[in-house]
């Protein structure tokens, strides 16, 4: 083909490769979709989905849906330890307890943390895709990938018995032929793959993405059952048990009926495929401490408590995203969201390129800036499974957890009690990590550093700064009308200028990067008299900046350049700050 069909084509319509594609749709790129599987998940799986998640959903438009599916926020409000659901509680932890971290949400964002199932958000996902009139094909699996200079060459395969989607028949099934197992060629100018951990387009680019010894095997189990008589009390989203029988954890997904409850087995004793529906209903049974409880095994899903990371996000045309550039464990369900928050910073990238607005070495800070969050995230979610483990919550030896359920004044049951009760203020960076997920700061070519020192923030605690490669801080303004917008509302799919009240200048300097660099640029000036009020009184101190400073933020919210104080020189300097983060020589304006 002498044109790729399309610009981008996405393998994989998980949550990550559907976030991929709804940015690129919303930037005008011409997108398809490709999954192997039949269909969305209708599995669970992943269900945290955080607050700098949440921003982007309500940057693209689905916040409000996924509000909607998701858990209650009062009823995840805390974590809980117990022997069994029906049992003795051992200890919890309340968001309420946490300094700054009110039920719902925080001062640090404009949208709260959710719990919203995979298999409830996926379609939500997939809807605002299509809506878009992005092409999304199900049952079709890439079994090649080659490259030239232009673009890339897919081979995909659909699976028999796959009808192709409407309103596109084949040839094929024009003449009435049944639908059987084709092969075909499809070109992009990039792809992107977000197919999983297992990602066959990764091993086909002989990227590896070696696992460090699994720190444990787990079933899954989803099901639906009755749990209100110990729910109504307990708005836990999550439930440690603790027993001589079973050890695992209880997720609940509606609050009410849908549930999952995951536990370790060890594959060298036992092949997963001995836990039938039957087994896995008796064990959820044993864990809720009701023998008789009327339980639905919806299905099961094996998983491995790993790390791995590939070693490559990118090789030429091809970037992979999600799963398939790194996997860790769900202590802290930073899985989804990292994977997602990887697609929010490729796809603005990829868009600029495309358009011709910015230098190749752009996308290959993608890599530079993903990498070194992924392998933090990975490393703290082990560090949350280990700590777990240190207090017996998993891979706990039964013999060890016989006396859990003793009677009060024995004394084996009062002190294991004691020492699992004494553990549990430890695993508060496992649920509660505000500067996990704001405080993180790229450096990269994408990025203009201005000297200043970092300000680092714990995973608890976010210090929220405006230094280079960092999250433009949550703040509100208002426009002249009384409108009341985030900082995040004001990142619309181009760059933003923020100036003091006496930056007039800037907004002068951002029409003449537009201009030669051919990108759009929203400049607003921030003080009484200006384009935007602000409505807490203290932007200039938050994001470090005088009445004549200002700060540029990129598309995907992270400061590229701040200036404190302007001067001449640094107001003029605004085409080359701008050009060194586009790697892209501006062209000559048209003033």
């Amino acid at each position: 083909m002498d044109s790729p069909e399309v610009e981008v084509l996405v393998i994989g319509a998980g949550p990550v490769g559907l976030a991929t594609a709804l940015q690129l749709g919303r930037l005008g790129v011409t997108t398809r979709v490709v999954e192997r599987r039949g269909s969305t998940s209708t599995h669970p799986k992943a269900h945290v989905v955080n607050a700098r998640t949440m921003e982007l959903f309500r940057d693209w438009g689905v916040s409000e849906r996924v509000r909607a599916a998701a858990l209650p926020v009062e009823r995840a409000v805390g974590i809980g330890w117990m022997t069994r659901m029906a049992g003795l509680e051992l200890g919890r932890i309340m968001a309420d307890e946490q300094p700054g971290e009110p039920a719902g949400g925080s001062a640090d964002s404009s949208e709260p943390s959710l719990s919203c199932p995979q298999d409830d958000l996926e379609p939500i996902l997939l809807a605002a895709v299509r809506e878009l009139g992005i092409r999304v094909d199900f049952g079709v699996e890439a079994i090649g990938v080659e490259q030239d200079e232009t673009g890339v060459d897919v081979t995909v395969r659909r699976r028999p018995g796959t009808a192709e989607p409407a309103p596109e028949p084949t040839l094929r099934q024009a003449r009435g032929e049944a639908a059987r197992e084709s092969v075909e060629t499809l070109r992009a100018r990039y792809v992107v793959a977000a197919d999983g951990a297992r990602s066959p387009v990764r091993e086909h680019l002989g990227i590896r993405a070696a696992a460090l010894a699994p720190a444990g095997h787990l079933i899954n189990v989803y099901f639906h059952a009755d749990l209100t008589e110990f729910a109504r009390e307990r708005p836990y989203l999550v439930w440690w048990i603790l027993n001589g029988d079973t050890q695992g954890a209880f997720i609940t997904l509606d609050g009410i009926g849908r549930w999952t409850y995951n536990f370790a087995f060890d594959p060298e004793r036992e092949h997963r495929d001995t836990y039938t529906p039957e087994r896995c209903a008796e064990i959820v049974r044993r864990a809720v401490g009701v023998p008789d409880l009327k339980v639905d095994v919806r299905s099961t899903l094996p998983w491995t408590l790993e790390i791995a990371i590939a070693e490559r996000f990118r090789a030429g045309r091809v970037f992979l995203a999600g799963d398939a550039a790194h996997r860790f464990p769900p202590t802290g369900g930073f899985g989804m969201n990292t994977g997602v928050q990887d697609a929010h910073n490729l796809a603005w990238k990829l868009a600029t390129v495309l358009r011709g607005h910015a230098g190749d070495g752009l996308l290959d800070t993608y890599e530079a800036e993903r990498m070194e969050v992924a392998e933090f995230n990975a490393a703290q979610s082990m560090r949350n499974a280990e700590r777990m483990a240190a207090t017996g919550a998993m891979f706990t030896d039964a013999a060890a957890l016989s006396a859990i359920e003793e009677p009060e004044g024995q004394p084996d049951g009062d002190a294991l009690r004691a020492r699992l009760a004494a553990g549990i203020p430890a695993q508060r960076e496992h649920f509660f990590f505000r500067g996990q997920v704001f405080g993180y700061t790229y450096s990269s070519a994408g990025v203009v550093a201005d000297g200043t020192l970092a300000r680092r923030s714990t995973i608890t605690d976010y210090v929220a700064n405006a230094r280079p490669g960092a999250l433009a801080p949550h703040t509100w303004f208002r426009t002249p009308d009384g409108t009341r917008l985030a900082s995040v509302d004001l990142v619309r799919g181009g760059f933003l200028l923020l100036a003091g009240p006496l930056g007039q200048d800037w907004l002068a300097a951002a029409r003449q990067a537009e201009s030669c660099l051919g990108v759009e640029i929203a400049a607003y000036r921030v003080g009484p008299g200006a384009e935007l009020a602000d409505e807490g009184g203290g932007w200039q101190e938050l994001y470090g900046v005088g009445p004549t400073g200002c700060v540029l933020v990129r598309p995907d919210g992270h400061v590229a350049f701040r200036s404190a104080h302007a001067d001449p020189g640094t107001r003029a300097d605004l085409v080359s700050v701008l050009s060194r983060v586009l790697a892209k020589s501006p062209r000559p304006s048209r003033g």
